[in-house]
């Protein structure tokens, strides 16, 4: 954990990166700013949390005894996982502590740390990623994504979520929010390098979220169009062997 702690000062030290975001800055008002940006696109905010969720539900062969959401925020996600994993302990971590402190006021079920200050001790049979290294300076995200492997047990899974560079309302919407101002997107090729390096095991790759919820009577089709780079988002799975 340590490691990690020296990483994230990095990150929020590096001298080229003079726009990072701070998410102390927008934790009051993230889920506002969630809320308007995708208005236009789909009225239930929840829906994209959720959905996945249900994916990680979908591919996964046993409970997990102890899971862990990397990069928590302000908890959108925190709900489902307790909703879905009813049999698991949920962990949640975050590097900004005004989200953590909304996250725990609605999670009292949920142990919390602060990336940074607090070491985490536990071992993981599942870590759960999204949407977040897309903040992570590109030269720093090797770094991270093995200390985030040295958190899962052995034969634990990770699933990572990231936003599709190839989708143009994806990219619309990253380019006028508030808090990607230090977006940088990854390609899925990239993310797949990354988790080979890591030393983790590729057990899935995906487009996903090609429906909002007025559209959701047709995900029985995602299946048959994950390989298609049409998506809002894309998944992969790896497993630590």
């Amino acid at each position: 954990m340590a490691a990690i702690s020296s990483h994230l000062k990095l990150i929020n030290e590096a001298p080229n990166l003079s726009d990072k975001v701070e998410f102390d800055e927008y934790a009051e008002n993230y889920q506002k700013i969630l809320q308007e940006q995708l208005r236009f696109f789909d009225g239930d905010e929840g829906y994209f949390a959720e959905y996945k969720i249900e994916i990680i539900k979908k591919y996964i062969k046993n409970t997990p005894k102890k899971i862990l959401e990397y990069g928590c925020g302000v908890g959108r996600n925190l709900k489902y996982l307790i909703q879905h994993f009813q049999q698991s302990k949920i962990y949640a971590a975050d590097i900004s502590k005004k989200s953590l402190d909304i996250a725990k006021a609605d999670n009292h079920s949920v142990h919390f740390y602060l990336l940074g200050e607090d070491t985490i001790v536990d071992k993981f049979d599942l870590i759960f990623v999204a949407l977040v290294l897309h903040h992570i300076e590109p030269g720093l995200r090797l770094k991270v994504m093995e200390d985030i492997s040295d958190l899962l047990q052995e034969g634990g899974n990770i699933f990572i979520f990231e936003h599709n560079p190839y989708n143009p309302i994806t990219r619309y919407l990253v380019n006028t929010c508030a808090f990607d101002a230090d977006a940088v997107l990854l390609k899925k090729r990239k993310l797949i390098k990354l988790l080979i390096e890591a030393k983790l095991s590729i057990n899935t790759c995906r487009y996903t979220l090609f429906f909002p919820s007025f559209l959701k009577k047709l995900r029985f089709l995602e299946p048959m169009l994950g390989y298609l780079p049409l998506g809002g988002q894309y998944f992969i799975s790896a497993n630590k062997k």
